[in-house]
């Protein structure tokens, strides 16, 4: 028990080691530069941050989506994404949470998550220090095409702030500390740790239950083997039965008549066979002769021959 017991935790064990791995290996579909796309996501946050503070800019966004009309500082219309919408809608509740923004750090961190680059920026507000990440997709299309049209290459485009990337998505969130992050892991380890213990206990539990699979499977051919017997003994007792009922029988048969019931034979005819039954008898087994007598009567003996 014990050894099966370490075997099933060692199993789990291996398990879950498995699946907390990860490959690394796949790269997204666009080239990019980490200082570059940093830079250009703390543009972008700064840009939608400032715009949130506005909070005409917030209404007619919120209400028109991408049928909003937004005045570039220079008086130019600039087209309006609902990215952007999105973007504005966020950065305008960063301020109800941690309180009115202060500044962007110059750290940030990068991740690459299936086909998207994620940066992570750090954002210093009045009450609590925020994290805002800035996820980025492919539009190396898009990037290709204006290289082509403009006769330009790709670094000069660059230089243009036309990217083969493009921000698909803002989120805001708090920056929690060493002991809030110690605590989560803590709650998350005694969560994973409960369950491997309910695990096991019913996968103990199923195997003590082992044990009366061979009785119920003896009991079921004992069934079997009883029936079989009882076929067999009344087979027996049937053969049995019916070799009784071949047996010759030793008493003296008369002859009747089958319509009156009344006996064929007179005194004399029946000492006649008696007699030539014994002197048969006496003669042997395995002879054959016959005796008649004076009523002309001839007894032979019938040998019987079981087949």
């Amino acid at each position: 028990m014990k050894k099966r017991l370490f075997l099933i935790i060692s199993m789990l064990a291996v398990a879950f080691t498995l699946a907390g791995c990860s490959s690394n290996d796949k790269k997204v579909a666009f080239d990019y530069d980490n200082d570059t796309i940093a830079a250009y996501a703390n543009t972008l946050a700064n840009g939608y941050i400032k715009l949130s503070e506005d909070e005409a800019v917030v209404e007619n966004w919120e209400a028109n989506g991408t049928d909003a009309v937004y005045i570039s500082g220079q008086g130019q219309q600039v087209s309006i994404s609902q990215s952007d919408v999105d973007a504005v809608k966020v950065f305008s509740s960063m301020e109800k949470d941690y309180g009115k923004f202060e500044s962007l750090d110059s750290t940030y961190e990068i991740e690459e998550v299936k086909d998207t680059v994620i940066v992570t920026l750090t954002a210093k507000c009045e009450k609590e220090t925020a994290e805002v990440k800035v996820t980025f997709v492919d539009d190396t299309a898009r990037f290709n095409y204006l290289c082509e049209f403009y006769q330009m290459d790709a670094d000069s485009l660059i230089a243009q702030g036309v990217y083969p990337y493009k921000p698909s998505e803002f989120e805001t969130g708090k920056v929690q500390t060493l002991g809030e992050k110690m605590k989560d892991a803590g709650t998350n380890t005694i969560i994973g740790m409960g369950i491997v213990f309910v695990v096991l206990i019913f996968i103990s539990f199923v195997i003590s239950l082992l044990k009366y699979v061979p009785m119920l499977l003896d009991k079921e051919t004992r069934e079997k083997r009883k029936a079989e017997k009882a076929k067999v003994a009344a087979g027996a007792a049937g053969t049995d039965e019916a070799a009784e009922e071949q047996k010759p029988s030793n008493a003296v048969v008369d002859i009747v008549n089958t319509e009156t019931g009344a006996s064929v034979m007179d005194d004399s005819q029946l000492v006649a066979v008696i007699s030539a039954a014994v002197a048969a008898y006496e003669s042997g087994n395995n002879s054959q002769v016959t005796y008649p007598s004076n009523d002309k009567l001839v007894a032979r003996p019938i040998r019987r021959v079981r087949r």
